[in-house]
C-alpha cells in the first residue's frame, strides 16, 4: 500500500509520469487534449487542497491518535487528501475528454490511492472522500464547464 501512496514521490515514478505525459502530447487528438487539460486541473486541485488543509486545520491521524504512520509522521493538515483529490481529478479529466470508457478503465486509481492514505495512517476516511469529491469537481466539472464556456462564447461572438 505504501507504493500506491507515494509512487510519484520516487524518481522512477516521476520520470514515468513525465514520459507518459510526453507520449500523450505526441499522440495528438484527445490524448493531447487530456495532457494539456491535466496540468491546470492538477495545479488548481492541489493548490485548493493546500489552502483547505491550512484553513480547516485538522490534524492527521498519525498526530492526533496513538498510531504510527507507515510513511513517517506528517505534520501538515489532513483535510482533504490531496493524493485522493489529484487522482480523482486525473480520472475526472480523462472522463471529460474520453467519456465513460475512461472511467471504467481508471476508476481504481483514486480508490486505491485514497484507501492507501488511510492504510498508512496519514488520513481519515472523510479526508479521502472529500478529496475524491473535490478532485472530481475540478477534473470532470472544470473541463466540462470550460468547454461549454468556450463553445458558448464562440457561438455568441460570431467566431
Amino acid at each position: 500500500m505504501i507504493f500506491f501512496s507515494d509512487a510519484l514521490k520516487t524518481l522512477p515514478g516521476r520520470v514515468g509520469a513525465v514520459l507518459l505525459w510526453g507520449y500523450l502530447l505526441w499522440r495528438g487528438g484527445k490524448a493531447r487534449a487530456f495532457a494539456l487539460w491535466l496540468i491546470p486541473v492538477l495545479i488548481l486541485t492541489n493548490e485548493t487542497c493546500d489552502f483547505l488543509k491550512v484553513w480547516v486545520g485538522r490534524e492527521r491521524p498519525c498526530v492526533a491518535l496513538p498510531i504510527e504512520a507507515l510513511t513517517g509522521k506528517l505534520t501538515s493538515g489532513s483535510f482533504p487528501s490531496a493524493h485522493a483529490a489529484n487522482m480523482s481529478a486525473l480520472v475526472g479529466t480523462a472522463t471529460a475528454v474520453w467519456g465513460r470508457r475512461a472511467l471504467l478503465w481508471l476508476f481504481w486509481l483514486p480508490l486505491v490511492v485514497g484507501l492507501s492514505r488511510v492504510y498508512v495512517g496519514v488520513h481519515y476516511p472523510s479526508d479521502v472522500a472529500a478529496g475524491w469529491l473535490l478532485g472530481w469537481l475540478f477534473g470532470w466539472g472544470g473541463v466540462r464547464f470550460a468547454s461549454w464556456a468556450w463553445q458558448h462564447t464562440r457561438k455568441h461572438s460570431g467566431v
